[in-house]
């Protein structure tokens, strides 16, 4: 929950009705925000024992760049930072200590459903395209992509005078990570598997 970047994320949430009326036609809008998120870690690919501790939630950011292709469609790109997790077994005097990080670029077509000219909720289906980043305590880093998965997702926002608004959003960022050739995570060879999600609020501005 220690990340530099959530206080200036939530200053920039409490001035989001502060954004100037200049553009209110243009389709192209831009938008940061902050989550909460969970990790669920595939048993296959790590120790399970009844002495092992996980972190599976943490802080997430996000920032996107879209286009409202009409009142119900738009196309976004994004890239969000999911958080930092850990899982440590200690089983029969093996220790393991592991730290993950999930991070990725993400397109997407945003289905739309206006029920005023401000109010307005969303689905969200596309592909992201991940990186995990494992580190296993004292005995090295290993940075993996994932192959692509599907981004799916569903929200609602409100804009407010001068085409700035709030979102407030859930993400399933599918499957991330690389399976392991031997079962589990034993070193550093792979980063195994898990399943990500983020709900988030954003400010949301129109330029």
């Amino acid at each position: 929950m220690k990340n530099p970047a959530v206080p200036c994320v939530v200053a920039v949430l409490l001035l989001s009705g502060a954004v100037p009326a200049h553009a209110q036609s243009s389709p192209w809008y831009t938008g940061v925000g902050v989550g909460y998120s969970r990790i669920q870690f595939y048993p296959a690919d790590f120790q399970v024992s009844s002495t092992d501790t996980k972190k599976e939630f943490d802080a997430g950011i996000k920032g996107f760049l879209g286009y409202q292709i009409n009142r119900n469609w738009a196309a976004e790109v994004g890239y969000a930072t999911v958080g930092k997790f850990n899982y440590k077994v200690e089983n029969a005097g093996f220790s393991e200590d592991i730290d993950y990080r999930v991070t990725g670029f993400g397109f997407a077509l945003v289905p739309t459903v206006p029920f005023t000219r401000k109010f307005s909720v969303f689905g969200r289906f596309g592909a992201f395209f991940s990186q995990a980043r494992v580190t296993v305590r004292n005995l090295g880093v290993l940075t993996q992509d994932s192959d692509p998965t599907l981004l799916t997702g569903f929200g609602m926002q409100y804009f407010f005078a001068g085409d700035s608004g709030i979102r407030i959003e859930f993400e399933n960022f599918g499957t991330v990570g690389n399976a392991c050739a031997n079962g589990q995570v034993l070193g550093v060879d792979c980063t195994g598997r898990v399943n990500a999600k983020m709900a988030s609020m954003s400010a949301v501005f129109k330029f």
